[in-house]
């Protein structure tokens, strides 16, 4: 009973604390410019699949490269200290087709959105967004196009990677350097895990072209690291992919108080949901729970899984529920490799003819060369 109370009145306390905010903002005429924050979706048999949020601009996603860790610092407590604009209207618009959403108190805005995609917007489909009404505000047309993920004709894989210890190094098994990773450090300034980029980009190829195969993030960080993360996989040549997160908060299912599994295994569901013709290769690291999370998920999802890669952060020291979801991985059928580096995991897609030689050899000079 604490638990559950507890975060109903922290809820409450941060509700009132943003109300309060916004109505000293408006009196005293600080309220900010409003800007349309569209996040990657994708297309499956139901539709579009549209996230965004609409936020009084801080100047986070647009701020230069420091090295500075306390300006880093500073950046990062204005991700987390965000400006939510709820009640504002969206409009969206492809060709002839059109509609609206409305943002909640949060600010975010997200529909399935009843379109199917046309002959030629594979592998991306664009969505045109205009900011139409913002309450309280004064504001400049805000025009914004988000990109929906479309599976290519010819693809026949789905990859779905964690994002923390999994492509970028943050010490998640040590709380102290994790924390001054995530907090102090720019998309600049972090570290990707050797060979992440060469191996995802060979997985991504197939007759389509470089973009044949999808690929999508799951993490359990919250959405206020978007931006951080799309400019940390371009900087290092990551295929760019939906990246799914979780809302930042203290009520039921939000970032500090929800579940890692109930919401790795439903974004999961989601995407294989929406690409029923794919098998998926799943990626992940030893720190956390990805091993367990993705048994259960093979478990719920019978012959869609192709292969899982955990990479090993814990210098072998596995959990014990994490060697038992491998070993049962291992007994259907499923291709797992456990290693601290892709090496194993390039192989395998090599001897499944997933990857060729060319890839193969990409990947180890990326490996050799950190």
């Amino acid at each position: 009973m604490t638990g559950p109370f507890l975060r109903r009145a922290l809820h409450r306390t941060e509700r009132i604390w943003d109300k309060t905010r916004f109505a000293v903002k408006r009196r005293t005429g600080l309220l900010g410019t409003p800007v349309v924050v569209p996040y990657r979706g994708f297309a499956g048999p139901e539709g579009v699949w549209l996230r965004g949020r609409v936020l009084e601009d801080q100047g986070v996603a647009s701020a230069p490269h420091s090295a500075s860790t306390l300006r880093n610092l500073w950046l990062t407590l204005k991700r987390y200290e965000t400006d939510e604009v709820g009640g504002a209207t969206i409009g969206w618009r492809r060709g002839e087709e059109r509609g609206t959403l409305l943002t909640d108190e949060e600010g975010y805005f997200g529909a399935v959105l009843p379109l199917e995609p046309g002959v030629g917007e594979a592998p991306w489909l664009g969505l045109d967004l205009d900011l139409q009404d913002v309450p309280h505000h004064e504001f400049e047309p805000v025009e914004a196009r988000a990109a929906i993920r479309v599976a290519s004709p010819s693809a026949r894989l789905g990859i779905i990677s964690d994002i923390d210890d999994t492509i970028i190094e943050t010490g998640a098994t040590n709380f102290l350097k994790h924390w001054r990773t995530v907090v102090a450090n720019s998309a600049h300034s972090r570290t990707a895990f050797p060979g992440v980029g060469a191996f995802y980009r060979a997985l991504a190829e197939g007759d389509g072209g470089p973009e044949t195969h999808p690929v999508f993030y799951v993490s359990s960080s919250p959405w206020n690291l978007y931006d951080l993360f799309e400019r940390f996989m371009v900087l290092h040549d990551i295929p760019l992919g939906p990246i799914l997160l979780k809302d930042f908060g203290l009520d039921a299912g939000k970032w500090l108080t929800g579940g890692h599994d109930d919401h790795k295994l439903e974004r999961i569901g989601w995407i294989m949901a929406a690409f029923p013709a794919l098998t998926f290769i799943l990626i992940g690291d030893s720190g956390q729970r990805d091993a367990v999370i993705y048994e259960e998920a093979a478990r719920r999802h019978p012959g869609r899984v192709a292969a899982v890669h955990i990479r090993d952060v814990t210098g072998g020291r596995l959990a014990a529920e994490a060697e038992t979801a491998l070993s049962a991985l291992r007994e259907t059928g499923i291709a797992v490799t456990l290693a601290d580096t892709l090496r194993p995991a390039a192989r395998q897609a090599l001897e499944a003819g997933l990857i060729d030689h060319r890839q193969m050899a990409n990947v180890e000079a990326a490996i050799a060369g950190a």
